[in-house]
């Protein structure tokens, strides 16, 4: 979660956002929060509510003391909040790399923004008119 706090400042920078979601309570969240310096949203599912409507529930024995378990899901989402990319962590190696998601965030400004390019005048252009 630490490495976060490095691609938070990046995406910043971007205009883009991050935001963890998690099923443990808000309490629990928050001092997790604290407890890395993280500037990015810690959301809580500690109802489990999100999990079961996206189907992101682990199949556990009914008397499972925790409850519900959510799959480690990670989204890349457009400004319009349509996926752009999921990422299934099941196993850590399914779990996007902050080159990943600063590749999809690459990715969905070049579709989405019209300034992503530079199109101000071209030297040429400024140096015969000066």
């Amino acid at each position: 979660m630490r490495r976060f706090n490095d691609l938070q400042k990046d995406l910043a920078v971007n205009y883009c956002k991050l935001a963890v979601v998690s099923t443990d309570p808000p309490e629990v969240n928050a001092a997790f929060r604290i407890g890395l310096d993280a500037t990015f949203t810690f959301l809580s599912d500690h109802e489990r509510q999100a999990i079961r409507q996206l189907d992101m529930v682990e199949v556990t024995p009914p008397d499972f003391k925790y409850g519900l378990l959510a799959l480690p899901y990670t989204f890349s989402l457009k400004p319009d909040l349509t996926i752009h990319a999921i990422y299934d962590g099941w196993w850590f190696v399914g779990r996007p790399t902050l080159e990943e998601l600063r590749q999809d965030m690459r990715a969905i400004m070049q579709a989405t923004r019209e300034d992503y390019h530079y199109t101000g005048p071209s030297l040429a252009s400024v140096e015969q008119g000066g």
